[in-house]
């Protein structure tokens, strides 16, 4: 089996797959948690996403979760064949960690 770059295809599709759901919804969380706390003050995270479309939270989050384990395998294989990597490799990496921080990230850190 051949493939471009550190990561194998069916990694690469796994992450194709979650990140168009995951990335909405950790950059609306990352909003909520930094923005909307420094101008509204302390709040309940997510609470007005859920309430108002609770399927697009659970979705939300179900792929978010896909991507954060997503990461574990794809640090391994970048690790593995860093001579490999490219730029897609790296963009990918990059956006994971950012979902992760954004779901991560305690609530009342930028309070």
């Amino acid at each position: 089996m051949e493939f471009r770059g550190a990561l194998p295809n069916p990694l690469k599709m796994w992450w194709y797959f979650a990140a168009p759901i995951a990335l909405p919804f950790a950059v609306r969380i990352a909003w909520e948690k930094m923005v909307w706390t420094w101008s509204r003050g302390p709040q309940m995270v997510g609470f007005s996403l859920m309430h108002i479309y609770p399927g697009l939270a659970i979705i939300g989050l179900l792929g978010s979760l896909g991507v954060m384990l997503w990461l574990l395998p794809a640090i391994a294989y970048s690790i593995a064949r860093r001579q490999a990597i490219g730029l897609a490799d790296i963009g990918m990496i990059a956006c994971a960690v950012f979902v992760t921080a954004a779901i991560t990230i305690p609530d009342n850190f930028f309070a």
